[in-house]
């Protein structure tokens, strides 16, 4: 299709364009601090500030477009000559515009849509897609765990002209979040990683997150479902409700279309390293990737057989495998003199992936004859039921040398701290510790909610 420019953005939604006529797609950024040269940037309302207060910040930094609402451009002086070189989409409101246009530029451009959507492995299963896909078609998707309507909008107004297929990630703490992006980015195929324990105070227990994570399940144009066969809640809710699409599901047990038959995670020279087989319709399939943790076998899956769906050959798809590189936060493992081992898990945290990153730190450990440490934060969202998972995740720690918590979820009165771990209520206290907390010949886990930033304590660890 032709180049899209501001002003037929500025019709589509029933704004005001002002200023040179540029080309709509290009970055979308909504906070000033991100902005570079040439990127665009939307003046949002939030509850703390308003990105009105920060347009001139976003000029001097760059930003060469603009949507804001019609009310301030006269405050903020946008078709000035001093600003004349600025365009500008002027709209009623710009939280509704957003998502609005982010819709019409979806529908002109037209590519295949697949949405992302699980308790865990959402940006892993996106950036391993990607990759896969990029093995011979022309791909788009957001560069971070952009997963909100924002988010999503952002990454859509991102997306060139010539984009064959998009990739897309909805997450969700509330019910009707998923059914509102896909209402608005309608995928054609969906993947479902997992239904766990996550963001429990928007959805009270597991059966809310079922029921949340199945609003991806409303796009109107749904083909097909990629998703986790060894879910017997997830199973059975598309078996008995979906009958209509197609469903194809990764897992152990017998009766997955891409079943697991053997796995291996070793640490080497690159990092980690997962061997993952598979019995594909009765084809052995053997698939690795440099990824921490026997659970992204599943990710690995979800990818391929998303990859095979586009029309991706099986050997395509193993060699894009092996330039995969792992994501920032979610398992980068660092070696460092003296066979010292870092595993950056601090992205973020919930009973299911802290539970699966402990178990994958002691196997590695004893298979590579390592003395295994922890460095935990506290997880997040969780509500009532919050204390009890930490109790749970606390039965986990017995086989580390030591292992230090951060943060108050640990301080719940009813918790019983095992002998080899310590509580730290800030990262302060944490800070001194890190030079002290293990010697030659170990590996050290790091893992926690993002908020805790914990990414400083893995600083600390592998730069001094």
């Amino acid at each position: 299709m032709d180049r899209v420019m501001a002003s037929h953005a500025a019709e589509w939604i029933g704004g005001v364009h002002c200023g040179p006529d540029v080309r709509l797609c290009r970055p979308w950024k909504s906070d000033s601090r991100d902005i570079g040269p040439g990127d665009a940037f939307v003046a949002l309302k939030g509850e703390k500030t308003d990105g009105h207060l920060y347009v001139h910040n976003a000029i001097e930094r760059g930003a060469k477009l603009f949507l804001v609402d019609k009310s301030r451009v006269e405050e903020l002086m946008l078709c000035e000559p001093e600003y004349s070189g600025v365009s500008v989409i002027a709209v009623k409101d710009t939280a509704a515009a957003l998502p609005a246009l982010a819709c019409e530029y979806l529908k002109r451009v037209s590519p295949r849509l697949t949405g992302i959507t699980g308790s865990v492995g959402k940006t892993t299963t996106r950036e391993l897609t990607v990759s896969l896909l990029k093995a011979g078609k022309r791909v788009h998707s957001a560069i971070r765990s952009f997963n909100t309507v924002v988010g999503c909008s952002l990454t859509v107004l991102a997306m060139p002209e010539d984009t064959e297929i998009l990739i897309l990630e909805f997450g969700t703490n509330h019910f009707g979040e998923i059914r509102e992006m896909v209402s608005l980015f309608p995928p054609e195929t969906a993947v479902i990683t997992e239904v766990a324990p996550a963001h429990l105070e928007g959805f009270e227990d597991i059966d809310g997150v079922l029921r949340a994570k199945m609003e991806i399940c409303e796009s109107k144009i749904l083909d097909t479902v990629i998703y986790n066969f060894d879910n017997i809640p997830l199973r059975n809710e598309l078996s008995y409700k979906y009958n209509n699409i197609n469903k194809m599901g990764v897992g152990r047990c017998e009766g997955a279309d891409l079943r697991i038959t053997d796995q291996k995670l070793s640490l080497g020279d690159r990092g980690a390293k997962l061997d993952s087989t598979y019995d594909f319709r009765g084809k052995t399939i053997g698939l690795s990737a440099d990824l921490f943790g026997l659970q992204h076998s599943y990710n690995v899956g979800y990818a391929f057989l998303t990859a095979c769906r586009y029309g991706i050959s099986e050997d395509a798809a193993k060699e894009a495998l092996l330039e995969f590189a792992p994501i920032a936060g979610r398992g980068i493992c660092k070696r460092l003199p003296g066979n010292k081992w870092v595993i950056d898990e601090s992205y973020n945290a919930n009973p299911s992936s802290m539970s699966v990153a402990l178990m994958n730190t002691l196997s590695v450990a004893e298979s590579s004859s390592l003395t295994p440490y922890a460095v935990l934060g506290g997880m997040r969202e969780l509500g009532r039921s919050s204390a009890m998972w930490h109790r749970e995740i606390l039965n986990m720690v017995t086989g580390f040398r030591r292992v230090l918590l951060l943060g108050g979820e640990w301080f719940d009165p009813d918790t019983v701290i095992p002998e080899n771990a310590e509580r730290h209520m800030t990262f302060e206290e944490l800070t001194p510790l890190a030079e002290e907390l293990a010697g030659p010949d170990s590996v050290v886990l790091v893992k926690g909610s993002n908020s805790y930033g914990l990414k400083r304590f893995t600083a600390l660890l592998t730069e001094g």
